[in-house]
C-alpha cells in the first residue's frame, strides 16, 4: 500500500488536476486542521441516546428481488473497515473476491473487498477512480469504486473530497447502508469516569478527528457539559483533549504504549483557550475505537470503561456505502444488484448462527485478523473481564436489509433519520473546524436514494420490517443518561408556542432523533401566580412539546417513548426574585432515561 506522498503523486499523474482536498486531509493525519478553534463545550450534540437491547428484530422473511443480472464481468473494488456492521456485504460476496455460488454472483455482480483503515487512503483511491472515469474509461482498473464508512462521519468525508472531485467534474454519494454499530464503537476512558463523568476533564483521547468514534466522545462531552479542547498541540486540564491519529488501530497502539509510559508528550498548557506559559507531560488515557480495538485495549490495558457507545447512541452510526455518482449512473443495474445481494445477505444472517458464522469467516479473511468464531462472538456483543478484572461490554453490531434502509432514509413515509444524523454531526464538525469546513455540504447533494427506491419497486415480498426500538411506558426508570434544559418560548400564561420557538423545537427534534432511549419531558414554571395553576400550565407545556415531536417525526417518537412530568414552580434553578431568574425557571427539561426493559 502506498504511503500518502507517493499516493498523492500517483493521483496527480492520473487525474492531471488539483487534489487539494485530499492533500489537506492526509497532511493532517486523516483530519482537518483545527488550531484556530477554541476550547468549548460542544453545543450542537445534545441529541439523546439509545440502547439497542430493546430493539425489535426484523421479520426473517426474505425479500427477493426481480432484477435483471448486472451481466458485466467487471470486478469493482470496495474498500471496507474491519467492522462487523459490514457483515452483510461479506456474506453476499462469499470471499474477498466474489465467490462462485454467492449472492453477488447470483445477481451478476463481481466485487473485490479490501481492508482499509485510513479514510485518507480511501479518499485517495476514490480520487484515482474518479480520474479514470473523467477520462472516459468505462470500467476503471485503478482506484476504488466504493468505500464503506461510519455514516455520521459523512459530512467530514465529503468536505475533504469536495475540491478534488469538483476539479474532475465528479461527485461521491451515499447509496445505502449495510448495518449499524450497536455498541461496537465507543469512547473508552478510565473506569472512574463511568460513575462520575466530570472526571473526564483533563483526559487525553486518541481519535480520528471528525470521525464516528470521535463523535461519540464529543457527544458524551456535550451530554455532561464538559469542555473540549480541539487543539491537538496543547493541553487543558479542565477539558477533554485529543491525540490526532490516522486510524483507530494507531489510537489503540498509542494508548497501550502510554500505559507503559511510552507515547507520552510534553504540551503547552492552556486555560480557557489562553496560554499559561506552563508545559506539562501528558499521556494518552483514552481511545475512540471499535472492535477489534476495544477487545485489544481491554485485554492489554484494562481499567477502562465504555463511557459512551453506539449502544446508547443507536442510530448514530450506519455503515454507509459511498460510490462515484457518474460511474453508478452509467451502471445502475450493477448498483441495484449489489444492494439486493447485501440485503438478501442480511436476511440470511438473521436466520441462523450458521449463516452468521459464514459471514464472519469472510470478515476474518478480508480483515486478515482473528477467526470466524471471534468475529461472530463480537458481532453479537458480550460482557467480558478486562486485564484488571473489570467487566466491560465489547462488540455489538447489526446488519440492515431493505426495510431498515427505507426506515433510515425516510422512504416508507417516516421521517428521514439519516438526514438528521448527517446534519447534527456535520454541525459539530463545522463548529470545531470553521476554517476548513465553514459549511456542511447539503444532504441532498451527497445522498442518492434512487437505487433504494428502484429496488423497493422490484421486491417480491414486503412483510419484513425494520429494526426499531420498542418502549414500555410503565417500565421503571433506572438511570438518567443525559439531561438538558430547553428555553422554549410560549405565549404568556399559555401552552401555545411563540413563533420564535420553531428553531429551538427543530434543534430538539434533531438531537433526540438519533437516539433510542426513552425520553422524559418535564415542565417547569416560575413562581408568579397560583401554585396549582402553575402545575397545570407546566403539564400542558410539556404535553405541547411531546405532541409537537410526535407530529413532526412520528417514526422517531413512537407510542410509549415519551413520558411527561409536571413540576410547576416546585423545582426552581434560579432566583425567582429577578426577571432573569424567572426566565431560567420557565423551562422544559428533557432527559434520556434507561428503563428496566432495556
Amino acid at each position: 500500500m502506498l504511503k500518502p506522498l507517493p499516493r498523492l503523486l500517483l493521483i496527480a499523474a492520473v487525474v492531471g488536476a488539483s487534489i487539494y482536498g485530499v492533500n489537506t486531509y492526509i497532511k493532517h493525519n486523516g483530519s482537518l486542521k483545527i488550531w484556530n478553534s477554541k476550547t468549548a463545550v460542544p453545543g450542537t450534540i445534545d441529541l439523546p441516546v439509545a440502547n439497542a437491547a430493546n430493539a425489535v428484530n426484523a421479520d426473517n422473511s426474505s425479500a427477493a428481488f426481480t432484477l435483471a443480472p448486472a451481466t458485466t464481468a467487471y470486478e469493482a473494488k470496495m474498500l471496507i473497515l474491519p467492522w462487523n456492521a459490514e457483515a452483510s456485504i461479506h456474506y453476499a460476496n462469499g470471499d474477498a473476491s466474489t465467490a462462485r455460488g454467492s449472492l453477488m454472483e447470483k445477481h451478476g455482480v463481481h466485487l473485490k473487498l479490501e481492508r482499509q483503515d485510513d479514510y485518507a487512503q480511501m479518499l485517495a483511491e476514490q480520487a484515482v477512480f474518479a480520474g479514470e472515469v473523467a477520462k472516459g474509461i468505462a470500467y476503471p482498473d485503478k482506484g476504488a469504486a466504493f468505500v464503506v464508512i461510519m455514516g455520521d462521519g459523512g459530512p467530514g468525508y465529503f468536505a475533504a473530497a469536495q475540491e478534488s472531485m469538483n476539479k474532475l467534474g465528479q461527485q461521491l454519494e451515499v447509496i445505502g447502508a449495510l448495518g449499524y454499530s450497536r455498541g461496537e464503537d465507543k469512547c473508552m476512558l478510565p473506569a472512574e469516569v463511568a460513575t462520575n463523568p466530570q472526571k473526564a476533564r483533563g483526559s487525553l483521547i486518541g481519535a480520528v478527528l471528525r470521525d464516528g468514534d470521535w463523535n461519540i466522545c464529543m457527544k458524551y462531552a456535550a451530554d455532561n457539559k464538559i469542555p473540549v479542547n480541539p487543539d491537538v498541540k496543547t493541553y487543558d486540564a479542565d477539558a477533554i483533549n485529543f491525540v490526532s491519529v490516522a486510524s483507530f488501530a494507531e489510537s489503540d497502539e498509542k494508548l497501550i504504549a502510554a500505559a507503559n509510559q511510552g507515547a507520552c508528550e510534553v504540551r503547552p498548557v492552556i486555560r480557557n483557550g489562553k496560554a499559561t506559559g506552563e508545559r506539562r507531560k501528558v499521556c494518552q488515557n483514552g481511545t475512540a475505537t471499535w472492535t477489534p480495538g476495544d477487545v485489544k485495549v481491554a485485554r492489554e490495558v484494562g481499567g477502562l470503561a465504555a463511557v459512551a457507545s453506539t449502544r446508547e447512541y443507536m442510530w448514530q452510526m450506519p455503515a454507509t456505502i459511498i460510490g462515484n455518482r457518474q460511474w453508478m449512473a452509467q451502471n445502475p443495474e450493477y448498483v441495484k444488484n449489489l444492494l439486493a445481494a447485501a440485503f438478501e445477505a442480511t436476511d440470511a444472517i438473521r436466520s441462523s448462527d450458521a449463516e452468521l458464522l459464514k459471514a464472519s469467516a469472510v470478515v476474518a479473511k478480508v480483515a486478515k485478523e482473528e477467526t470466524a468464531q471471534w468475529w461472530m462472538k463480537y458481532y453479537k456483543g458480550v460482557v467480558e473481564k478486562d486485564r484488571k478484572g473489570l467487566d466491560i461490554r465489547l462488540g455489538g453490531s447489526t446488519s440492515s436489509n431493505l426495510a431498515d434502509n427505507q426506515f433510515l432514509f425516510g422512504l416508507n413515509g417516516n421521517d428521514n433519520l439519516y438526514q438528521r444524523v448527517y446534519n447534527v454531526f456535520g454541525d459539530i464538525a463545522k463548529q470545531y473546524y470553521p476554517d476548513d469546513m465553514p459549511a456542511v455540504i447539503a444532504y441532498d447533494k451527497v445522498v442518492n436514494t434512487s437505487y433504494l427506491k428502484a429496488l423497493a419497486a422490484t421486491a417480491k415480498t414486503t412483510s419484513a420490517r425494520a429494526d426499531t426500538p420498542r418502549f414500555d411506558q410503565n417500565a421503571p426508570a433506572l438511570a438518567t443518561f443525559a439531561k438538558r434544559n430547553w428555553a422554549i418560548e410560549f405565549e404568556t400564561g399559555k401552552a401555545s408556542f411563540k413563533p420564535e420557538a420553531a428553531e429551538t423545537l427543530e434543534a430538539l427534534l434533531n438531537q433526540m432523533a438519533v437516539s433510542g432511549l426513552a425520553i422524559q419531558i418535564s415542565g417547569h414554571t416560575d413562581k408568579i401566580g397560583n401554585a396549582d395553576a402553575n402545575l397545570t400550565l407546566s403539564r400542558k407545556r410539556a404535553d405541547a412539546v411531546r405532541n409537537w415531536l410526535q407530529a413532526n417525526a412520528a417514526s422517531e417518537f413512537p407510542e410509549g417513548r415519551i413520558r411527561v412530568r409536571a413540576f410547576g414552580d416546585s423545582q426552581p434553578i434560579a432566583d425567582n426574585n429577578s426577571a432573569e431568574g424567572r426566565a431560567h425557571n420557565r423551562r422544559v427539561e428533557v432527559a434520556l432515561i434507561k428503563t428496566s426493559n432495556e
